[in-house]
């Protein structure tokens, strides 16, 4: 498969802008969270530059991987399925494989056992971040567009969802432009309840 379109130097620019913006934004709810370098609910300078240069790695070789098995899918039968990678404690970066049966679920719990799934590996410890893709929609000047919807969490303390748009001409898969939409916290922490806790 050829290189897919879109996926060049202003794709990871955008990526890299929304982690420092997820970051900075974590960083006053970190205070309950451990096993990172925000767990004092503090961020100056050095810390951003830190988690933002191992997180947007981490998530520039998830997202490469992902998008080169969906092209592939895509460019052979039109369509591509939901799927999930994770960085090991190694550093490599791995897909997740669901068992053989699970494999015939519809899209949507297919998804939904990716999650549950990475949530028990990651906290035992044992991945340093994960994404799940799956096939989407978004709406732009009141057209419906064909979108990969990307879920992405970091131990470092990084949570968001991309919508990256997806074309197939002749043929040939190509994605656009992603935008970024907040997500809370699923697979490596657990969102404090704010709103249940602010009335009392």
């Amino acid at each position: 498969m050829k290189t897919c379109n879109g996926i060049g130097k202003r794709f990871v620019s955008a990526l890299i802008i929304g982690f420092a913006i997820s970051t900075v934004a974590f960083a006053q709810d970190a205070i309950d969270m451990e096993d990172h370098v925000l767990s004092d609910g503090k961020i100056d300078d050095k810390d951003l530059a830190a988690v933002v240069k191992v997180a947007q790695r981490h998530l520039t070789e998830m997202t490469d991987a992902a998008v080169k098995k969906a092209g592939d899918e895509l460019e052979e039968a039109g369509i591509f399925r939901p799927m999930a990678f994770m960085v090991m404690k190694s550093d490599k970066v791995q897909q997740m494989r669901l068992a053989d049966e699970a494999e015939e679920a519809p899209g949507q719990v297919k998804v939904l056992m990716y999650r549950a799934g990475l949530k028990s590996i990651a906290r035992r410890g044992e991945i340093h971040s994960a994404i799940i893709a799956y096939p989407g929609s978004v709406e732009k000047d009141g057209e419906t567009i064909r979108a990969m919807a990307l879920e992405h969490e970091h131990r470092l303390g990084v949570s968001g969802i991309k919508l990256i748009p997806v074309k197939l001409e002749n043929g040939e898969a190509s994605f656009g432009e992603p935008m970024s939409q907040e997500k809370p916290f699923q697979i490596f922490y657990d969102e404090k309840e704010n709103n249940s806790e602010s009335g009392n």
